[in-house]
């Protein structure tokens, strides 16, 4: 039986697929890893080590003659000392709100810097890599815009410099 608790967190997309997934590694997968200040982040780390150690006490109580020490996943944040990111995702597009509570439209492109509230579902799993936590993306509301456009993630970030060296190779 796996735990899972619905939490909301406030913090800035570091790395961010929420209008179009990531289709780097095969199967499509809409994620962000935001930025959340350590404050705010306690009391989410907290509760993400609850589920872990529920998972443990359900793995002792399943194999109660087991000794060896259970293997453990990467947890789904990092402190960095000053921050702790956290990795959220879905394999389905999450509904995109704006401040205003209205939906924000399939055109808009969100980008990395935006500040939002994610509605997420936590979700302890025990499989091959381990015990731990997944952290699924149910709803977004974005409160600073950093916007893009899909096109332009290929595209020199530089702005054209008249007179410029070209290196020949």
């Amino acid at each position: 039986m796996s735990n899972e608790i619905l939490k909301r967190i406030y913090g800035k997309a570091k790395f961010c697929y929420l209008t179009s997934p990531d289709e780097a590694f095969g199967a499509g997968v809409y994620k962000v890893t935001l930025e959340v200040s350590l404050a705010d982040a306690s009391e989410h780390i907290k509760t993400l080590q609850e589920i872990i150690k529920k998972e443990v006490a359900e793995e002792h109580k399943a194999r109660p003659g087991q000794t060896a020490p259970l293997k453990r996943a990467n947890p789904p944040y990092v402190n960095t000392g000053d921050a702790v990111t956290f990795k959220f995702h879905s394999k389905f597009k999450p509904k995109l709100w704006g401040r205003d509570q209205k939906e924000i439209g399939p055109d808009v492109a969100v980008w990395k810097d935006s500040t939002m509230w994610i509605d997420y579902k936590a979700q302890g799993y025990n499989k091959s890599v381990g015990l731990g936590v997944t952290l699924y993306i149910q709803g977004v509301q974005i409160d600073e815009l950093v916007q893009g456009s899909a096109g332009g993630n290929g595209s020199c970030p530089f702005p054209k410099r008249e007179g410029a060296t070209v290196w020949a190779m």
